[in-house]
């Protein structure tokens, strides 16, 4: 995939139109104490799940440095991955775990191991360097379990659209539990040599209908795309997404930036991702934030205008 030349990377995980207000799990970050904003997503047919994580203090995002890291373990401890950031010093972590047995979830603990933490460092693991000891982040651990699997039935990866006119309609097995499903997508344009990407994410149902239409306009609009700023509510869901199909959005561009219109459009791929979302507890020392466990399936579609 090329780099589009009018691309305009922006600060991580930029791009969604959704807001926060209709995510009945999701709470905010806390301004004063710790914050965790955690989740763990096992894909239809998968033994690996992804995880990520972002802690905070007084509201602002802690990187980990000094030798602290975040360690993810499954199958009572049998399977373990440190999270590794995204971006130096960016605050965000994940990583992929093997899960054997998805009814025992995933644990995520704050550790202090200084070897460990410097595996994907420049300078040599053996060098000899001061450890200053754990930080006050470590010592935290948080349980994600994962709600029931999510299988696509439709649209299928066969399908092609050529007008935004067009309806996409999504249908999954539905759970009586009434869990909350999220809509990630990831919309690639190519014209010519040049290519554009950006990422939306919403809460389409609050409870589980197992459908969901969506016009193909709303994903890829004739004009500029407008109203597609990030917040936290939705960033891990697109990190998660990203880290699956390889894509650019962990920077991504400033949507309204760019003029579709403008360009002569070859094609688009469309990949959607629907995830059945529940809520896990932080614990009490936990001011803000959430823990995220979910489920998801992921179908990839074509636009040819």
């Amino acid at each position: 995939m090329l780099r589009s030349c009018f691309v305009v990377f922006v600060s991580l995980l930029c791009a969604s139109c959704y807001t926060g207000s209709n995510d009945s799990l999701r709470n905010p970050v806390s301004q004063q104490g710790v914050s965790a904003t955690i989740q763990a997503n096992l894909p239809f047919g998968a033994m690996e799940a992804q995880v990520a994580a972002s802690l905070y203090k007084d509201g602002r995002k802690q990187a980990l440095v000094g030798g602290d890291i975040v360690v993810a373990s499954s199958d009572s401890g049998l399977h373990s991955s440190i999270l590794r950031s995204i971006e130096n010093l960016g605050g965000d972590y994940i990583a992929n775990i093997q899960v054997d047995d998805s009814g025992q979830g995933v644990e995520f603990a704050v550790e202090h191991d200084p070897v460990a933490a410097r595996e994907d460092r420049w300078y040599p693991v053996d060098e000899l360097l001061v450890d200053p000891g754990p930080g006050e982040l470590v010592g935290y651990a948080f349980d994600v379990n994962f709600p029931s699997e999510i299988m696509l039935t439709s649209p299928l990866p066969t399908d092609t659209y050529t007008s935004r006119g067009q309806t996409i309609a999504l249908n999954w097995n539905t759970e009586t539990n009434g869990d909350q499903i999220r809509l990630t997508s990831v919309q690639t344009c190519f014209s010519g040599d040049q290519s554009v990407q950006w990422a939306t994410s919403t809460i389409i149902n609050s409870t589980d209908t197992g459908s969901h239409d969506i016009s193909v306009g709303s994903l890829i609009p004739s004009t500029t795309v407008v109203n597609a700023i990030s917040d936290f509510f939705q960033q891990i869901s697109v990190m998660i997404v990203s880290s699956v199909l390889e894509a650019y959005t962990f920077g991504l561009v400033s949507a309204d930036d760019i003029d579709l219109g403008s360009y002569n459009l070859d094609y688009c791929t469309i990949s959607l991702t629907v995830f059945r979302e529940i809520s896990n507890d932080l614990g009490a020392d936990i001011s803000g934030g959430y823990a995220i466990g979910s489920a998801s399936d992921t179908v990839t579609v074509r636009y040819e205008p």
